[in-house]
């Protein structure tokens, strides 16, 4: 029989590694987003004959 306290602390270390797991997933999908949206604008300009003035 495992005692409690190593269940216990297995959940949290599960959770932990999993929440640990989620933001680098969720930072990765934002740097994506990121470029995904400069490309579009890039798209966007290209097709009205705009030009960028940064």
């Amino acid at each position: 029989m495992v005692p409690t306290e190593y269940v216990l602390i297995g959940g949290v270390v599960a959770v932990l590694a999993f929440l640990w797991t989620l933001h680098r997933d969720m930072r990765s999908l934002s740097d994506r987003v990121s470029r995904l949206e400069g490309l579009l604008e890039g798209l966007r300009d290209a097709v009205t004959g705009r030009t960028t003035t940064n």
